[in-house]
């Protein structure tokens, strides 16, 4: 996407972003005078793990390493979330933050076990994460911008693609066992679906939620009442007989410092009613006016590179560097 943007990218912001180093799983490819814009393209095209076999590849760097052999301005990272383990983010974060630089994350174990320490107090004016949350659309951004000011009273959303698309099937007839491997067939659900099953994903959503919004939590903090199984399968089947529809959602209420995941019942007037397939949404409470709701794609690697390609052109304006 970013190759494909660069001269809107220039012509809109005098945007021209340099590649110091690319990095995966095996290792690192980099420049201290940033990489040319063909070596670029052909990392991005490589095989997974294929980074540090390309010309000037180091087949075992780190990014921790690398990011003591280069200087960078901005690091993006796009690693799997591991909220048992996320020290070594964690690391590169503090590193980066501390020296002066941005963060932009679509990786969300960092923020959701440690949110206050990158969120609140200096490092949280240059770290953007508008891919952690409903990728597709601006929703992080709505709350930490756009409602400055104003008391966010509840959000309550749909805040994973995959449970949401599953449900939807079982309303229709489909058994859950048939409705998850539909979902692992078209992509949307993991060989092991059981962190967006058991809303483990949700809640680490919710508690980046809670902390834009001013109240820490983790995702450990947030409560998981439901998950989607068996039982919920049936109560879907059952709500859809009467003309209802199960939503698995995410309700954040600030003030009252709570953020908890469960299932709801939703009717034909509530917005949230309307929200098929992989889509989520975000129901806005505010105490100075009429709610606001959010809908579009919360995943998917064109929602993600938007949001992070969005968010590189706000830290390089945060550094000044536009």
């Amino acid at each position: 996407m970013l190759m494909a943007r660069r001269s809107r990218l220039q012509k809109l912001y005098g945007f021209e972003p340099t590649f110091v180093f690319i990095a995966d799983s095996r290792g690192v490819l980099g420049s201290s005078e940033g990489l040319n814009w063909g070596l670029v393209e052909k990392a991005l095209a490589a095989p997974r793990g294929g980074i540090s076999g390309l010309e000037g590849g180091e087949p075992g760097l780190g990014v921790a390493e690398a990011l003591e052999k280069y200087s960078v301005d901005v690091l993006v990272d796009a690693t799997p979330s591991r909220y048992d383990s996320p020290g070594e983010a964690l690391s590169w974060y503090e590193r980066v933050l501390g020296s002066g630089g941005a963060v932009v994350a679509a990786d969300k174990a960092p923020l959701a076990t440690n949110c206050q320490k990158f969120l609140w107090g200096s490092w949280g004016k240059h770290i953007f994460y508008k891919a952690t949350v409903m990728a597709g659309t601006p929703l992080i951004d709505v709350l930490r911008w756009g409602l400055a000011g104003r008391v966010v009273a509840r959000v309550q959303g749909i805040l994973n693609g995959t449970t949401n698309y599953v449900l939807g099937l079982v309303e229709r007839g489909m058994s859950l066992e048939e409705a998850v491997r539909d979902a692992q067939s078209r992509g949307y659900a993991e060989p092991d679906p059981s962190a967006d099953l058991e809303g483990f994903d949700i809640a680490a959503k919710a508690a980046i939620i809670s902390c834009t919004l001013g109240v820490p939590k983790t995702v450990f903090d947030v409560e998981r009442l439901d998950r989607v199984d068996e039982d919920a399968a049936r109560r879907a089947a059952e709500a859809a007989s009467r003309v209802r529809r199960l939503k698995y959602v995410a309700l954040v209420e600030p003030e009252a410092e709570r953020a908890v995941v469960r299932l709801v019942e939703v009717t034909p007037d509530n917005p949230l009613y309307r929200v098929e397939g992989i889509n989520n949404a975000a129901l806005i409470e505010t105490v100075e006016a009429e709610p606001i709701t959010i809908v579009g794609p919360g995943a998917g690697l064109s929602a993600t590179a938007s949001a992070l390609l969005s968010d590189l052109v706000a830290a390089a304006y945060s550094l000044g560097v536009v």
